[in-house]
């Protein structure tokens, strides 16, 4: 497989969980484009919006199960919740990814 593709959520996290800042262009709900900047980064999200606990086995699950990654929003400075099937592409450190989910 090409290494510019992410086939899953988990897959997802784990390559942004590690920058300060990445971008992603999904389809919203209401079947509207958006591109987003996001970070994972606690140290990028105000201290007040950190979550009050964490509970990695719910985070993973919810991946897994519903493909559902939530992100923190650096311009609406909020948590964002964005199905991975919805998902076109994620811009990690100027490098483009497509989403091809392994079972869309």
């Amino acid at each position: 497989m090409a290494d510019n593709i992410i086939t899953n959520a988990i897959e997802f996290w784990n390559k942004t969980y590690q920058v300060k800042e990445a971008k992603i262009k999904f389809i919203k709900k209401d079947g509207t484009e958006r591109v987003m900047r996001f970070t994972l980064d606690f140290s990028r999200i105000p201290k007040e919006k950190h979550p009050k606990s964490i509970n990695m086995a719910k985070i993973v699950k919810l991946m897994q199960q519903n493909g559902i990654i939530h992100v923190f929003d650096l311009d609406k400075s909020d948590w964002r919740s964005v199905p991975f099937n919805n998902i076109e592409w994620v811009d990690i450190n100027n490098k483009r990814y497509k989403i091809i989910p392994a079972l869309k």
